[in-house]
């Protein structure tokens, strides 16, 4: 009778210290097997993803030094020699030892691989950020972008209308000059357009790349095939709830979608069909205005609309907020229906959805346009909860799944992700993914 394979967890952590001329070199490295717990947190919607690295004590880890070096107090139980390229023979020194309070520093690298039966793949590379080593040994880590917090920021005030994204991280502005980071080769074709910039303070790049959130501008860090040396890039991307006249992400076929199934990849799941009534459904749009404040306002559906008579309005704006005497004089902006008044009206029974508009030249009337357009193209069948997998498929943030469930086929489609949880240790190898946005449903979806 056959016997059926087992899968048995794997990783690969390696610890050394970083190189100024290399990024992603790691100098007098040390190798780790073993481990009892890895936390990954990684988000599109954060310039830094963090790691937690727990060791129990009397972990092992392996050492190699080349060349004639004495390994005082350690195990140089093997000594090997190799030919380099230039014949020169270097000797190799390969040493086991315990882990101890001497074992890790602050700014050192690490490279974490996971897998599963010796098959395993790159799931975090960055630096260690702070360690305790009381009971336990525990690493604290931030991702390559770590770099970035430590490298001040050119002064720099772009235009108003017309700053490119290609223009602030390229070489007309320089952000990015001498960090050892290059702009992701789809963000360079996208040319996102992201409004005036002002560097006039003492700012990190990663204090600059950050504050883009506000104008739902993300920059996260994606591996990109051009790339060299396995370095990752800046990708730069809007959200699903933005303009559909912007791009979403940039994508390679790294990018997926990847399929999971139901019935092998999820070990747990918590996401519910949210059926949305259209009638108690409103979404809240926001802009910047020229003299760099947020208007917004907020769309429904006009409960008194009879298409039947004349000059009824399908759509009604409540609780806008009112735009400055400066900025209508200024862009000649048209104060939006329901910005006149200060009383609100209570949403609370309604499902509010957020919008972003990707125009920096606009005013509150062609933002009610936008919001109507988004309202109408809006999925009202939306997905809530989280999605656990077993670490088969190693995702990353930004990169598409297409659900697929032969029971309950109504939450069936592709679906952008949004956060990653990586767990690995005693208890297994688990992803927990966020994916708020269905971009694609499935035409032949059915009732389960």
């Amino acid at each position: 009778m056959a016997i059926s394979s087992l899968d048995v967890l794997c990783c690969r952590i390696v610890i050394g210290d970083a190189d100024p001329a290399n990024l992603m070199a790691i100098n007098n490295p040390i190798t780790l097997t073993e481990v009892k717990e890895i936390e990954i947190n990684e988000s599109y919607k954060k310039l830094i993803g963090t790691a937690k690295v727990v060791f129990p004590k009397g972990t092992v880890f392996k050492s190699t030094l080349l060349g004639a070096a004495t390994l005082e107090g350690k195990d140089a139980s093997r000594i090997t020699a190799e030919v380099m390229q230039d014949g020169i023979i270097i000797e190799k020194h390969t040493s086991q030892s315990a882990v101890d309070a001497s074992t890790f520093k602050t700014g050192q690298r690490i490279s974490i691989s996971l897998g599963y039966n010796g098959v395993l793949k790159k799931m975090f590379e960055g630096y260690i950020t702070g360690y305790n080593s009381d009971n336990q040994f525990e690493l604290n880590c931030e991702n390559m972008a770590y770099k970035l917090k430590l490298k001040q920021a050119p002064k720099f005030v772009t235009p108003i209308i017309g700053t490119k994204v290609n223009d602030v991280l390229g070489e007309k502005y320089n952000l990015l000059k001498d960090t050892g980071f290059q702009i992701h080769s789809e963000t360079k074709r996208f040319d996102i357009n992201i409004g005036q910039i002002k560097v006039t303070d003492n700012f990190t790049v990663a204090d600059v790349l950050s504050d883009w959130s506000k104008f739902k501008v993300y920059c996260f860090l994606k591996y990109d095939e051009n790339s060299p040396d396995d370095m990752p890039t800046i990708a730069v991307g809007r959200p699903y709830s933005s303009s559909k006249s912007q791009p979403v992400f940039p994508g390679n076929e790294q990018s997926g979608p990847f399929k999971v199934y139901f019935d092998y990849h999820v070990a747990n799941s918590t996401l519910k069909v949210v059926k949305t009534d259209p009638k108690f459904l409103a979404v809240t749009a926001k802009a910047l205005g020229t003299d760099e404040k947020f208007f917004e306002v907020t769309i429904r559906l006009n409960p008194e609309y009879a298409p039947e008579k004349k000059g009824s309005k399908e759509f009604q704006t409540v609780n806008a907020t009112q735009i400055s005497k400066k900025t209508h004089k200024v862009t000649g902006n048209v104060t939006a229906q329901g910005a006149k008044t200060k009383t609100k009206v209570d949403l609370s029974t309604y499902t509010i959805v957020p919008y972003m508009s990707s125009n920096m030249k606009i005013n509150s009337d062609k933002l009610v346009e936008e919001a109507i357009e988004y309202f109408k193209g809006y999925n009202l069948n939306g997905i809530t909860g989280k999605l656990t997998l077993f670490g088969d498929l190693a995702l990353n943030t930004a990169v598409q799944v297409e659900l697929i469930d032969d029971i309950n086929s109504s939450k069936n489609g592709v679906y952008i992700v949004d956060e990653v949880v990586t767990k690995f240790g005693t208890e297994g190898y688990r992803q927990t993914i966020s994916t708020p946005y269905r971009i694609k449903g499935n035409k032949t979806e059915k009732n389960g």
